[in-house]
């Protein structure tokens, strides 16, 4: 070894002894690496020089930050993890209704009142390139699982999803609560399965279309092997035309999709008095309810079964049915939904078409009881972005996605956010009830021999709402939101825990539409 060869040599090493002591071994390789292709050393010696010492750019991971949010990326990019959450902190006032029994959890839903509508933690990521997760849960009272799912993601055009995630059915469901644009979503919503557990086939085969298949349980607990528990499925395609025509300034949106859903209910003990029945206390189990919209009256409709019930503010008829016996329920919907926007102005619906079917196991005293029904609901929605931003920016794979105001809220430079104004229409129809009990049981207790059979029709139960609201979007962290609604009942009807309002009927309190003014303060990362 020639005397400048030693030379570099021993540089070199004294250097890496002492990068190791002050972190400068990115510096200290790049010496070696040069030294090499000088031709100052050999590879072999530069590797045995530099070795222990990898470079920090090799291994050590990158923190971006995002619209607040952070992410711990490695430094080949393969891997990351970030922090997610969010919190909204509600405020209603409900002047619909004065008085109300303070045992009923219907009627405690229409308190004024603060409410912690939602606090959730999580992470989301990727590992080894192509699998993407997100894990998040629910803070308020016990915690519980949010979503939690795996996704294989190599191609665009077909991806795996694994867990509890959305399933595949309506806009505003697959749209986050960070995103959607009044502070709860229509009665549309109100019918979809939401977040199960399952498999998903998904994907995007060229800009503008979209699909998503999807298998899934109805419960995150056990099935019930005796009961309807099945392997429910959900589907749904959409195509954005000005996304396919190269248009970057508009939507032009159309969504079908479809649903096919069996499950067991679980029952519980129930006690009512008041007109239209007598006082009694069995077990039900709940096909299907609806709430006024802005989380105002809860069970504004209620479908039960094992009891045979249909509970309506305005029909409740009831016959007995054994307690112990399993309840099996039977969803098929269709639904369909369009978006049209152009620069700060917007349009978009939904509807979406029910059917439902529950019915006990049968008893040999009271034979199988079934409640079937159907069921409409729809919207349309319009908004305008006052401050000029435009929708096209904050549409993305079908759903519209986190939205950045051209500049964020700042006293300073005079700079307000983004402000929208909105007005949407909703409503739900409920139609084509049939209450039927065949082998059905006296009152007595004693058995009506033969098959005999017993039915009520006819019944049906309907609201429209209408709502209007400010999204003032400071920043992408947070978003204050006030809203009016107005929901008027197809037919006015007397509660039987509710008085003080005006209008008398059967000695009960009529009741015709509802009120109400809520506020949102809204966190998220």
């Amino acid at each position: 070894m020639n005397f400048n060869k030693k030379l570099a040599v021993a540089v070199s090493g004294a250097i890496l002894l002492m990068a190791g002591q002050v972190a400068l071994a990115d510096s200290a390789t790049d010496i070696v690496d040069a030294l090499v292709s000088k031709g100052v050393l050999t590879e072999e010696e530069g590797r045995l020089i530099t070795k222990g010492h990898t470079s920090k750019t090799a291994v050590t991971p990158v923190v971006k930050e995002k619209d607040g949010a952070f992410t711990l990326e490695s430094a080949n990019g393969r891997n990351s993890i970030s922090l997610t959450g969010r919190m909204n902190l509600d405020y209603r006032i409900n002047d619909s209704f004065e008085n109300g029994r303070g045992d009923d959890r219907d009627t405690q839903s229409l308190a004024d009142q603060f409410e912690l509508r939602r606090a959730r933690l999580g992470v989301k990521g990727k590992f080894a390139n192509d699998f993407k997760y997100e894990v998040v849960g629910n803070l308020p009272g016990t915690a519980t699982i949010d979503v939690a799912f795996l996704d294989w993601a190599k191609y665009d055009a077909a991806q795996l999803r694994f867990g509890k995630f959305k399933q595949p059915f309506g806009l505003e469901q697959l749209t986050s609560s960070n995103n959607i644009a009044l502070m709860e979503r229509s009665y549309v919503d109100q019918t979809v399965p939401a977040k199960k557990l399952g498999v998903q086939v998904m994907g995007s085969p060229k800009a503008g279309f979209t699909y998503a298949l999807s298998t899934f349980q109805n419960h995150d607990t056990e099935l019930n092997i005796s009961g309807g528990d099945r392997a429910s499925g959900a589907a749904r395609g959409t195509l954005n035309f000005a996304e396919i025509m190269g248009n970057k300034e508009m939507i032009m949106h159309l969504g079908v999709a479809a649903l096919e859903n069996s499950y067991a209910v679980g029952t519980s003990s129930t006690s009512q008095t008041g007109h239209s029945i007598t006082a009694n206390n069995t077990q039900r189990g709940t096909i299907s309810s609806f709430r006024s919209a802005g989380r105002g009256l809860s069970n504004a409709f209620r479908a039960q079964v094992n009891g045979a019930e249909l509970c309506d503010p305005t029909v409740v008829v009831s016959v007995s049915c054994a307690s112990e016996y399993s309840v099996t329920v039977r969803q098929q919907a269709l639904g369909l939904e369009g978006i049209f926007a152009t620069g700060p102005f917007k349009l978009a619906g939904e509807y979406s078409a029910g059917d439902y079917k529950g019915s006990s196991a049968g008893h040999a005293l009271t034979g199988r009881n079934q409640v079937s029904y159907d069921t409409k609901t729809y919207y349309v929605e319009a908004g305008w972005f006052l401050t000029g931003e435009k929708y096209a920016s904050s549409y993305k794979n079908g759903v519209f996605s986190s939205f950045k105001p051209t500049n964020d809220f700042d006293l300073d430079k005079g700079n307000w956010g983004a402000v929208e104004a909105l007005f949407r229409f909703d409503a739900y129809d409920v139609d084509n009830v049939r209450i039927t009990q065949n082998g059905a049981a006296s009152s007595s207790g004693g058995r009506i021999q033969g098959s005999a059979t017993s039915a009520v029709t006819g019944a049906t139960s309907g609201a429209k709402t209408y709502t209007g609201g400010i999204r003032w979007v400071l920043n992408p962290n947070v978003v204050i939101r006030g809203n009016y609604s107005y929901t008027k009942f197809d037919d006015a009807f007397a509660p039987i825990d509710v008085t003080g309002a005006t209008g008398v009927k059967d000695g009960a309190a009529l009741i015709k539409d509802e009120k109400l003014l809520m506020f949102r303060t809204q966190f998220m990362f």
